[in-house]
């Protein structure tokens, strides 16, 4: 497995090369300097997430017999899918209020930021544990109440600590938008350790260059099953350069995935990912779901 994760990440490394880097905007105190660099590029992940993860954690509501549902939001930088999930925002409405120069998170101002979520009828059924590398990222979320819990760790690099880890059992969903590539298997695996005991359902958007093979192969070692829901595949963002454009679309046919759609809308698009157990009857059969077959079999 081991040998099989360093694979992956060598292969990310490779594609991360010459994707868009938006590490400049993304450890800064406040969240303005992430969202332009988004806008520019009209990122839209979260926001073609919403519906998806929506219609799953009512799935899973469904399933599980529960209301209250405890979510772990693995790459959650400014809580932007908790901001999304917990109010009825859309990404829309949070470029503007943080760009727009009258815009209500425009101005520099802590109590501002969280009287504006606060005043947006936060759900308070669905509560965020997010994970982070950016500290700043992380912090700004806490402070502003998007997230309840927040972690800010690199879990490539290293174990969870004992608060870390019970600060995230009890979880109902993981989930991530984004973030596959940066983070691998390594990670999936040590946040999955930490809450196993609740089973939680996973549930990614990974882009498509990224291989999710290694991610499927450590969830099923919890006794998870993942399907690649092809339906529900979503933009992600415009491509930065040209040159982004055909080195990922070359990184693609390397590993044989059809590329019609990044050559032809000038965007990068992700792919849904959706692991519970093997027991569990989700109705994704009408969704152009393809269960993901075990390590070493045939798809």
């Amino acid at each position: 497995m081991n040998e099989k994760m360093d694979l992956a990440s060598e292969m990310s490394s490779s594609i991360n090369g010459v994707k868009h880097d938006f590490s400049a905007a993304y450890n800064q105190r406040w969240p303005h300097a992430y969202f332009r660099a988004h806008l520019s590029l009209d990122y839209v992940i979260p926001d073609r997430a919403k519906p998806v993860f929506e219609r799953i954690l009512a799935e899973y509501r469904r399933v599980r017999n529960r209301t209250n549902l405890k979510i772990i939001d693995i790459g959650c930088s400014y809580g932007i899918n908790a901001a999304l999930l917990r109010t009825n925002l859309s990404l829309d409405d949070l470029y503007a209020a943080y760009l727009e120069p009258c815009g209500s998170l425009s101005r520099l101002d802590l109590m501002e930021h969280l009287a504006f979520f606060r005043n947006r009828g936060l759900r308070y059924d669905t509560q965020f544990v997010g994970l982070d590398t950016s500290l700043r990222a992380v912090r700004y979320a806490l402070d502003v109440g998007l997230l309840q819990v927040g972690i800010s760790a690199d879990l490539e690099d290293r174990e969870l600590s004992i608060r870390e880890s019970c600060d995230i059992a009890g979880a109902d969903i993981i989930i991530s938008t984004g973030c596959v590539g940066y983070v691998t298997a390594r990670t999936f695996a040590r946040v999955y350790k930490a809450t196993a005991a609740s089973r939680p359902w996973v549930v990614s958007f990974a882009m498509r260059p990224f291989s999710y093979d290694d991610i499927a192969a450590a969830l099923q070692d919890f006794g998870l099953e993942t399907r690649h829901v092809e339906q529900f595949r979503q933009r992600q963002r415009r491509f930065s350069t040209p040159a982004e454009q055909q080195e990922i679309a070359t990184a693609m046919i390397k590993r044989g995935i059809e590329d019609h759609v990044e050559r032809t809308t000038g965007y990068i698009y992700a792919s849904c990912y959706v692991s519970s157990l093997l027991d569990e009857e989700l109705e994704l059969s009408s969704m152009g779901s393809q269960l993901i077959p075990p390590p070493g079999h045939l798809a």
